[in-house]
């Protein structure tokens, strides 16, 4: 059972799931891809360096697969909801931050999209509440249709 399924209140029910545009996952496959290339070419030579570099590298490599698997772990746990009470926007495994808006507390909803979010498909969605209060929703495909059926199920209120 989700995060979020586990932090619904009683009537609520999941609407709409927003998803990320396979873009964002474009700089972590490069990187990934970039770091298993130096690591491949590096151990090749492994057997040649002196042992401080041994262990340099060594330290080198543990440090860009830690960071590969935690960029690659915070980009899987997040989640954009909206249910018919809030939006809501979770991010991580283990430390979980979340951001939500109750459906009546909404006074804007705006998408943010580049010339690249353009040609791709993907867009920023910014939900703005009530004082202070703000979500925002990145690198979401289909934001267009995400922003209208959220604006359906407030006006249903």
């Amino acid at each position: 059972m989700s995060y979020i399924s586990r932090s619904l209140s009683q009537g609520e029910e999941i609407l709409l799931r927003a998803h990320l545009h396979w873009c964002c996952f474009l700089g972590e496959w490069i990187f990934t891809l970039m770091t298993a290339g130096v690591a491949t070419i590096l151990l090749l030579q492994f057997e040649q360096l002196p042992v401080p570099q041994q262990y340099g590298l060594t330290a080198f490599l543990a440090l860009m697969t830690y960071w590969t698997v935690r960029k690659w772990l915070i980009i899987l746990s997040i989640d954009m909801v909206i249910t018919n009470r809030r939006v809501i926007y979770k991010e991580g495994l283990f430390a979980v931050t979340t951001a939500e808006i109750l459906n009546a507390k909404i006074e804007s909803v705006a998408i943010e999209q580049s010339v690249m979010g353009h040609i791709l498909g993907y867009a920023n969605i910014h939900f703005s509440g009530t004082g202070t209060a703000h979500v925002t929703y990145r690198y979401v495909k289909q934001a267009a249709r995400i922003k209208s059926e959220l604006e359906y199920i407030i006006s249903q209120r």
